[in-house]
């Protein structure tokens, strides 16, 4: 069955990357927390923060044929109704979850993640 997410990257001008993890939903706020920490030094600059973004929630399994996919689009990536989704707005830097909007700070403080700067 799996335990689906899919995390969908706003950037400018609409565009939307969107990446689905089959079994990252249980753990899907700490991770994210700690891949909005690695990317935090370029969250002014879109193609890097999303690429450390997604590096970060992939990690180790880069070389594994399943489990995670990429496609853009030009709306959020829902994949099929049957799992959360949540929203990475790079150019609000705002976070949107099945609890509502928070600010990147603010979400990573919430989960824990010591902040580096």
């Amino acid at each position: 069955m799996g335990a689906r997410i899919v995390f969908t990257i706003k950037q400018a001008d609409g565009l939307r990357l969107n990446l689905y993890s089959h079994w990252g939903e249980t753990d899907r706020f700490s991770d994210l927390a700690r891949a909005l920490q690695a990317a935090r030094p370029r969250w002014d600059d879109e193609s890097y923060a999303a690429r450390i973004i997604v590096s970060q929630l992939i990690g180790p399994q880069w070389e594994s044929e399943t489990g995670f996919g990429l496609w853009a689009a030009s709306e959020d990536g829902y994949y099929g109704g049957d799992s959360p989704d949540i929203t990475i707005d790079l150019l609000n830097k705002t976070i949107n979850d099945e609890t509502g909007d928070h600010s990147f700070e603010d979400f990573i403080t919430y989960h824990g993640v010591p902040v580096t700067v």
